[in-house]
């Protein structure tokens, strides 16, 4: 088989195999860490072994890749084309063992910038480990860039004992990590929120003073919390004092030129001390000090595109021309408009998809990948720097990363190869590649759970929860099947079965890795979640609580192992309460 993904711009099978029981790699001129790629093939070297020999130029990601009954050539523009030459090759060997076939391979990217963004403040903060292996498997597929959500996921001193090393990453964590990155030819971007989505600093007691409202005391669900009312006061001078210090904390530690300084949804501008001022000023006022501050270090600034949508001449007044738009829309089909808008006005802009993970226990690929092939074709048709393709943790970031993986792909797929087919052929590679399967369709079985997630989402429920429950409104709010009440109570029950078939499918893998028991995971959850709207509406079979609750308990600890195999305990605890009183 031979099925590069990303798709290159051209592959020809030739006749023949090479046998690599043994190999000589002979890239004495290369970049040291193509050596150390082509070594972690885990392939004996010998004087004796097939030939591996690479050249590269000094710049570009283009590369040709032959492999003979001989040996294996490898000639690329730069560095980083022979490292993606190399992940290619160990495709082939992924999907054909040591006996890979004979055949030519030309490529290079559409896009310059292929990102992943993980959002590692809103529940789950990855431990080192996990972090790395997050690296691994983006430079397997090509991506180039890695940023990390920031709000409290740091040990800034100005959230000294909120954030700490069990709940957030530490100096010298960041450290080893962007160096990991930089072997495997991946930009590790700074990203940390500083002007709204700002929960923990500003609902401290020494920060809060600094909030556009004064005093604000929670009065919903803790997850919805943290998504809104925490911007900053612009005009207070303590609040580019407190986010200068952190940004002169975070900022060192990074050898990208970029730093994304997010300044998306600040609602509550101009709202609370600020009344009555316009808020585009507040806004901009804000962001030049922090693009000031960037200066301090060297970075070119990023930030999310929302706000300078709604205000674009004032965007283009005030912004700095190197300055970059991160372009976001998540729907199913991103009208052509979006990006056009950034594009006449002549900002740089990234296009920003996601994977749909952060309203459920799975990621939508029903969304998801309409989102990303229209989004990308976008990009590339008005010229942007590329595609960074998002993975939020909103609601307490129950979805685990390996239910995530198909979104991240699909990504990879599309900013390397915008016209690229993900056709049958694609879902069969992507289920050996990222899942290990053969005996079924992977994609399938995420579409169904997807599907089966519409009846009963995870963030639909927390919602209603804090409406019935902690906002003093009506108690006796039916809870609907879906957003809209679209869906219906045997729609919920199908699905519930949906789930219990597609978990017996998985289990009759006999597999016990990550990924498998992660999906595994995730369509128990479905289920638990489908039964619970039919346990709150009353449903005739469904109203012994007790033993929703004893399948709730008993989903909860070993959710909880998985939890804590990959991440530190960060917010656990609160998901944990939460779950084990959902019937009470």
């Amino acid at each position: 088989m031979i099925r590069i993904i990303p798709e290159p711009m051209l592959l020809e099978k030739r006749e023949g195999a090479l046998s690599l029981c043994a190999v000589r790699i002979l890239a004495d001129k290369a970049d040291q860490r193509i050596t150390d790629a082509l070594r972690r093939l885990s392939i004996p070297e010998s004087e004796d072994g097939k030939t591996i020999s690479v050249s590269h130029g000094t710049d570009g990601e283009g590369y040709a890749l032959s492999v003979n009954e001989n040996g294996i050539e490898i000639n690329a523009d730069g560095p980083a084309g022979a490292f993606y030459a190399v992940q290619s090759l160990r495709q082939l060997i992924c999907e054909n063992g040591r006996s890979i076939p004979c055949c030519y391979i030309e490529d290079r990217p559409d896009l310059s910038y292929r990102g992943f963004y993980l959002d590692i403040s809103r529940g789950r903060v990855p431990t080192l480990k996990k972090l790395k292996s997050i690296a691994d498997t983006l430079s397997f597929y090509k991506i180039n860039s890695l940023q990390l959500y920031v709000e409290a996921a740091f040990t800034f001193r100005e959230l000294r004992g909120v954030a700490t090393p069990e709940n957030a990453l530490t100096p010298e964590e960041i450290t080893e990590l962007e160096a990991y990155c930089k072997e495997r030819f991946i930009d590790l971007i700074p990203s940390m929120s500083s002007f709204g989505h700002l929960f923990a600093l500003l609902q401290s007691t020494e920060h809060r003073r600094i909030c556009e409202l004064e005093d604000y005391e929670m009065t919903r669900n803790y997850w919805l919390e943290r998504q809104w009312h925490h911007t900053l006061d612009p005009y207070d001078p303590r609040s580019i004092e407190v986010i200068g210090s952190m940004i002169d904390q975070f900022a060192p530690l990074f050898s990208s030129k970029y730093f994304n300084i997010c300044c998306d949804e600040t609602m509550d501008l101009c709202m609370g001390k600020n009344l009555g001022k316009d808020k585009g000023e507040a806004y901009f006022h804000h962001v030049e000090k922090l693009i000031c501050k960037l200066r301090e270090h060297g970075k070119t600034p990023m930030l999310w595109g929302d706000e300078c949508m709604a205000r674009p001449d004032m965007a283009k007044e005030k912004l700095p021309d190197d300055a970059i738009i991160l372009n976001w829309c998540y729907r199913h089909k991103v009208a052509e408009w979006i990006p056009r808008m950034f594009c006449e006005r002549g900002f740089s802009q990234i296009c920003c998809t996601g994977t749909s993970c952060w309203e459920n226990f799975i990621e939508n690929v029903n969304i998801s990948c309409g989102n990303i092939s229209s989004f990308a074709s976008h990009a590339k048709s008005f010229g942007t720097v590329g595609l960074l393709n998002t993975s939020w943790g909103d609601f307490g970031h129950v979805c685990p990363f390996n239910s995530n993986l198909y979104g991240l792909l699909m990504g990879a797929e599309k900013s390397w190869r915008v016209d690229s087919r993900t056709d049958a052929e694609f879902e069969t590679a992507s289920s050996l590649l990222l899942y290990g399967v053969t005996e079924f369709n992977m994609a399938d079985t995420l579409r169904a759970l997807g599907t089966a997630s519409s009846t009963c989402s995870w963030s639909d429920f927390v919602v209603w929860h804090s409406a019935t429950h902690l906002e003093e409104k009506d108690a006796t709010l039916k809870f609907g099947y879906g957003p809209r009440g679209e869906n219906t109570a045997e729609d919920a029950a199908s699905h519930a079965e949906l789930c219990r078939r597609e978990t017996k499918r998985l289990l009759e893998l006999g597999r016990n890795d990550d990924v498998i028991c992660d999906l595994i995971l995730s369509a128990r959850a479905i289920e638990l979640m489908n039964r619970l709207a039919l346990y709150v509406n009353r449903i005739d079979g469904y109203c012994d609580a007790e033993a929703l609750q004893k399948d709730f308990d008993d989903f909860i600890s070993d959710y909880s192992r998985a939890w804590l195999r990959d991440d530190k305990p960060s917010e656990l605890p609160v998901l944990e309460e939460f779950i084990r009183n959902i019937t009470k």
